[in-house]
């Protein structure tokens, strides 16, 4: 592993939603207090749930302005059926590299069939799959493993790692399997992290914020101050998800 990989926060917002406004500039400002290089961009509520279009325009345009800087997450409501699975497409050929998907904001659980066609795209260009998880019923960290079996040529990210609902979950889901990695926000509170590097290793731990609904400081401070290792540090803090997206294609 490398000792001194660039930091990558796996999982911030931008736009205007509730929870999650943020615009570009104080995510950017953000970063640059805590030395953060990048950060993946996701859309806020409203643009996950109906208006994906919109949300994946404009994190693309974000992401334009600033190339070194962002790395855009395309948001597609599987109930949208063709329509999402076009948008999709449409977002990997113009430079997103990845797919965000929140069961309970667009209303789908990992268990239905529904998001299957919008995997079959990830398979496509390579692309990993970004999952909110740790709600009931819909999202849950044992649905997720089921998912990846289907898909064991898709690369799946459990964000929060289950947290908070299934954080007892989200390890012994992820040991299950080689596709999941564990995206660590809201998790490192209550130890997961700890956890998951002893039973899983650091190589499918990916540090994340989930800026603005946490701090970007707060989360990225729980990770550097848990005792990792310099190697296991450099692959959490951003060259296992370099390593994710270097097979992505463009």
């Amino acid at each position: 592993m490398r000792t001194k990989a660039s930091i990558i926060d796996a999982h911030c917002h931008i736009g205007q939603g509730y929870a999650m406004t943020q615009t570009a500039e104080e995510l950017l400002r953000q970063m640059d207090e805590c030395g953060v290089e990048k950060a993946v961009i996701c859309s806020a509520e409203p643009q996950i749930a109906v208006y994906n279009r919109e949300g994946n325009d404009f994190l693309l345009a974000a992401a334009k302005d600033h190339p070194d800087r962002f790395i855009p997450f395309a948001a597609c409501n599987p109930w949208f059926g063709a329509r999402a699975v076009e948008e999709l497409r449409r977002c990997f050929r113009e430079g997103c590299r990845g797919l965000k998907l929140h069961p309970p904001l667009q209303g789908f659980s990992l268990a239905q069939e529904i998001v299957y066609p919008l995997l079959e795209v990830c398979r496509e260009f390579s692309a990993p799959a970004y999952f909110h998880t740790g709600t009931l019923l819909c999202s849950e960290p044992f649905q997720l493993l089921e998912l990846s079996r289907r898909f064991p040529d898709v690369n799946f990210i459990m964000g929060h790692m289950g947290a908070t609902d299934y954080w007892y979950d989200g390890v012994p889901a992820a040991a299950k399997t080689q596709n999941i990695y564990l995206e660590t926000s809201a998790a490192a509170v209550i130890g997961s992290v700890t956890r998951s590097l002893k039973e899983l290793g650091a190589g499918r731990i990916l540090f994340g914020s989930d800026s603005p609904i946490f701090r970007l400081k707060l989360e990225l401070t729980k990770i550097q101050r848990t005792g990792f290792s310099p190697d296991e540090l450099g692959a959490i803090l951003g060259g296992n998800l370099e390593r994710l997206l270097s097979a992505a294609k463009a």
